[in-house]
């Protein structure tokens, strides 16, 4: 019996064959993979969507050559889709892809735009090199174009929540203008027919300096809001004035003091005014200075009737300036008329280097006050001084000088001189 011998070239062989299936499942991965890479990066049919592009508004010349003006379209954003291969497509961003509606489009036929409307305009997409458009979110966008106006509103003012102090109540307020320029479409700018600033006056109770938002209204009073519209100013600085009145009563004040309300009935009229000014001044008081008498010379056979003028002591406003006052001396008070000698005027104050001589002639002095001190009274107790500190050696020719009435007696403050008097003085040379 035979025995069969292995060949030893068998095993070889079965190697062989294992090593060719592998090399043909590597060959079909790879050609697999190429696939893959080709179909989607290299493939002229792979789309890609670019969003939020801004539609840029070309042409508006063209509008403004026919005055007119784009007020709606403005930053329209819309998606491009682009093909071609995703290598090409992967080099390029939305700021790539420019976007333009061309507004002179709507006047190249015989239904060119003449007024205002809105229109639709065509997008036209710029598409780089290597691309093709499959697409975009919207053919046209829509377009606001109306006649432009410029118009001017009168500025009106509307005071809200108002809680001043009692007795204060506010002024005019001056605004910096008197109206207000607008500038927009002719639809929106024919409803707008006034301005208006709303003055909150909350916590105000003084003076206060306020700015403030202007608003336009319509003709209901309502408040015209639109994007399209531009106003100059649209905020104004103002102050609003805060007053405050009070009644003060006239009162009178003899300059000499000789006479007072125990001897002298005075009667004004009116008695008291309105005063009106800044709160924290009114509440100061003392608003308006006394009414002057001058009891020397303003009386005539003791009475007095005049017109005065009001002069106030703050920056304050009268009800009335002019106050009609009359006055009467008690009879227990008369008056005497007294010779004194030319010897009793005497001259003061004189300097050195300067000469001069006046008359000494006997002049009248009328005393008024009770009728005991005038008879106590002589004339050698009465003298005239005139000062004659103002003049120099320069003063030449005549002149009249003041002179005050002394009394020189126990019953001097019973008694007041009245009227004025002058004494003729004439320069010489030494």
């Amino acid at each position: 019996m035979s025995v069969k011998q292995n060949d030893p070239a068998k095993p070889t062989q079965h190697r062989s064959h294992g090593s060719d299936l592998a090399a043909k499942i590597l060959c079909t991965l790879a050609a697999f993979f190429l696939w893959i890479y080709v179909m989607s990066v290299e493939s002229p049919e792979y789309e890609q969507i670019f969003s939020h592009l801004t539609v840029e508004l070309a042409g508006t010349d063209a509008l403004a050559d026919k005055n007119l003006a784009v007020y709606s379209g403005y930053g329209t954003m819309i998606d491009v889709t682009l093909s071609g291969k995703k290598s090409t497509l992967s080099k390029y961003s939305e700021k790539d892809i420019p976007v333009t509606a061309d507004l002179s489009s709507l006047f190249s036929d015989s239904s060119s735009v003449t007024a205002g409307g809105r229109y639709s305009v065509k997008v036209k997409v710029d598409v780089p090199s290597g691309c093709k458009l499959a697409g975009t979110s919207q053919d046209t966008i829509s377009v606001f174009i109306d006649t432009a106006m410029t118009i001017s509103v009168d500025l009106t003012e509307q005071r809200e929540n108002t809680s001043l102090p009692e007795g204060c109540f506010t002024g005019t307020v001056d605004f910096p203008v008197d109206k207000i320029t607008v500038t927009g479409p002719k639809t929106v700018l024919n409803s707008i027919k006034a301005a208006q600033v709303k003055l909150d006056l909350t916590d105000v109770t003084r003076t206060a300096v306020l700015t403030e938002d202007v608003v336009l209204l319509n003709s209901r009073g309502e408040a015209v809001t639109s994007p399209y519209i531009d106003y100059s100013p649209r905020q104004v600085t103002v102050t609003v004035p805060v007053y405050k009145s009070a009644v003060q009563p006239v009162k009178v004040r003899f300059r000499w003091g000789f006479l007072n309300e125990d001897n002298t009935a005075v009667a004004l009229s009116p008695d008291s005014v309105t005063v009106t000014g800044a709160p924290e001044v009114i509440d100061r008081g003392n608003l308006i200075e006394p009414i002057l008498i001058d009891e020397k010379i303003e009386f005539d056979a003791g009475r007095l009737r005049k017109t005065a003028i009001l002069i106030p002591t703050e920056d304050v406003t009268l009800s009335s300036t002019q106050i009609e006052v009359s006055a009467v001396i008690d009879p227990s008070l008369k008056t005497r008329e007294i010779l004194i000698p030319g010897t009793n005027i005497e001259d003061t104050g004189a300097k050195e280097g300067v000469h001069y001589t006046w008359e000494r002639e006997p002049m009248i002095v009328t005393l008024l006050g009770p009728v005991e001190a005038l008879s106590r009274i002589e004339a050698d107790d009465i003298t005239l001084v005139f000062d004659m500190s103002p003049y120099s050696s320069t003063n030449t020719g005549s002149i009249r000088v003041r002179a005050d009435v002394n009394v020189d007696s126990l019953w001097r403050s019973e008694v007041l001189a009245l009227g004025s008097y002058e004494i003729a003085v004439t320069f010489t040379e030494e």
